[in-house]
């Protein structure tokens, strides 16, 4: 039964690993969210100026070609007023002609603040362009990066990978149930027993169950998280075994 409770440590070491680089690998994308978040916002509010400066100098157009329609009816009240010599005539032609000077004048200064101000909205609109070509450039070297760091994951997991179904061909297929259910609701699937409790939830198991555990006939698993379960005095090495691991002495061989 030791061979079983091996394979299975072996396997959930296996699967501890692949688990934890793929959750590397699935974090690795969310660190571009921040950068992503500002470039959006910089380019919907980069849209939005082009929009407020399309409509700009669309008003821009509409108050040059009133100011032309004004000068054309200036022109025409002074020849009114060349044609009146005297009387009401020529006093309405003066004040017409007055007011279209005036008009003109007050759509001039108003042409004037229109186009500073859409001069002033190119040069935001430039600068922010350069700020959106700037982060586009940063997440596109971010993303290179960060997709050379999941391939390199992407291959640590493959030869983390590679056994595996053989181990788990030789694992009865009881026990492979018992742990596949545990590690998928639990994290990890096999806990150690010390001094009678279990290490997986720090519970004590049955006086019962850990003498059936001594035996080392079965695989069992606690009642309360449902984890494996083994003693974990019989993964130790008897003492045949570490000695047989200790180095030989310089000059000689290890003690019989």
């Amino acid at each position: 039964m030791k061979d079983q409770l091996l394979l299975l440590l072996e396997l959930q070491k296996i699967d501890l690993r692949v688990k934890e680089l793929s959750t590397a690998m699935k974090a690795l994308p969310e660190k571009l969210r921040p950068l992503r978040q500002d470039l959006a916002k910089l380019e919907t509010m980069l849209a939005g100026e082009k929009v407020r400066f399309s409509e700009a100098e669309a008003f821009r157009k509409q108050r040059e070609e009133s100011s032309k329609n004004e000068e054309e009816l200036l022109k025409a009240a002074r020849v009114k007023l060349q044609a009146s010599r005297h009387g009401k005539d020529f006093a309405a032609a003066t004040r017409e002609v007055e007011n279209r000077r005036r008009s003109i004048s007050e759509r001039e200064d108003e042409l004037i603040k229109i186009i500073e101000a859409i001069d002033k909205s190119r040069l935001m609109i430039d600068s922010h362009e350069k700020d959106v070509e700037s982060l586009r450039a940063q997440l596109a070297r971010d993303q290179e990066t960060i997709d050379g760091q999941i391939r390199e994951l992407e291959v640590e997991v493959t030869a983390c990978s590679v056994g595996r179904e053989g181990m788990r061909q030789q694992v009865q297929e009881k026990y492979l149930r018992m742990y596949e259910t545990a590690i998928s609701k639990r994290g990890y699937a096999i806990a150690p027993v010390l001094k009678g409790v279990c290490q997986g939830c720090h519970m004590a198991v049955p006086p019962q169950l850990n003498n059936t555990l001594a035996r080392m006939e079965t695989l069992e698993s606690c009642p309360r998280c449902m984890r494996l379960i083994y003693r974990s005095e019989f993964l130790e090495p008897t003492p045949a075994e570490a000695a047989a691991k200790e180095p030989a002495p310089e000059g000689g061989s290890p003690v019989a």
